[in-house]
């Protein structure tokens, strides 16, 4: 028998209510809406009266950003799958810190996809995720910071490295591999693809299909067809040719 996984769902409009409960009642037999919010008081009322394992939260709401609900838990004990309909600036806060997302209007299968993501992990009853809502916390104060961290999910666990940190993340089939200034190589089970609107806030720039650089570390870029950079680690990177015109504006 499937899992049945307690959920609510966060969205100040009812339509939006309406629309995702008949998705996930189509679609996603192993959740069980167990009540709706309509404000983060809302929310934090219900969840601690229905402590439900997943929470499907929407971020712009009047009364109150989304991010706030986390301040009322020390050590929030439910998954999150955000909703939003816009705001790029939101999305790469939560890419960061390793949460999912799903962009209005929902598309069926990044539903169920997350959804899985989401049981996977409640069925290991994974530990504490303080550190990393913590990490979503900062993140959503880019603006006033130079840099910010961000939470790379391993075999191993959670790194939290700063961004000007990391000189090179290469594309490793469905996995990404994330070099930094010290020498250290994390492995992150997501494609680059999903980290490249991202990290380009950071001055990363994709210079071949399997490589984005941090142009901050580039010690020089070496003629040819397409060339190749040297990282201050002395690392050589190589440059397509489709990338090379565009590459070069961005470093002179």
């Amino acid at each position: 028998m499937t899992r049945q996984i307690r959920s609510i769902i966060v969205d100040d409009e009812q339509r939006h209510h309406d629309i995702l409960g008949k998705m996930l009642e189509t679609f996603c037999p192993n959740i069980e809406l167990v009540g709706d919010a309509f404000s983060v008081d809302e929310a934090v009322a219900l969840i601690q009266s229905e402590q439900p394992e997943l929470v499907f939260l929407d971020i712009e709401m009047p009364e109150g950003n989304g991010f706030t609900l986390f301040d009322h838990f020390e050590e929030p004990a439910f998954e999150v799958i955000f909703t939003t309909a816009h705001d790029l600036y939101a999305i790469n806060a939560i890419k960061y810190a390793a949460l999912d997302y799903l962009l209005k209007p929902i598309n069926i299968q990044e539903l169920k996809n997350a959804v899985a993501r989401a049981g996977k992990i409640l069925a290991k009853l994974a530990p504490s995720r303080e550190e990393e809502y913590q990490v979503l916390r900062e993140n959503t104060k880019l603006q006033d910071r130079n840099y910010t961290k961000i939470a790379l999910r391993s075999s191993e666990g959670i790194d939290f490295v700063e961004a000007n940190r990391l000189l090179r993340v290469e594309a490793n089939h469905v996995y990404s591999n994330f070099y930094l200034d010290n020498g250290k190589m994390i492995m992150v089970s997501k494609p680059l693809g999903d980290f490249e609107p991202l990290l380009e806030s950071f001055n990363f720039f994709r210079v071949h299909k399997s490589h984005m650089v941090n142009l901050d570390h580039v010690e020089k870029y070496v003629k040819g067809k397409g060339g190749y950079l040297v990282l201050k680690d002395g690392s050589h990177v190589d440059v397509s040719v489709r990338k090379k015109e565009a590459l070069l504006k961005k470093l002179v």
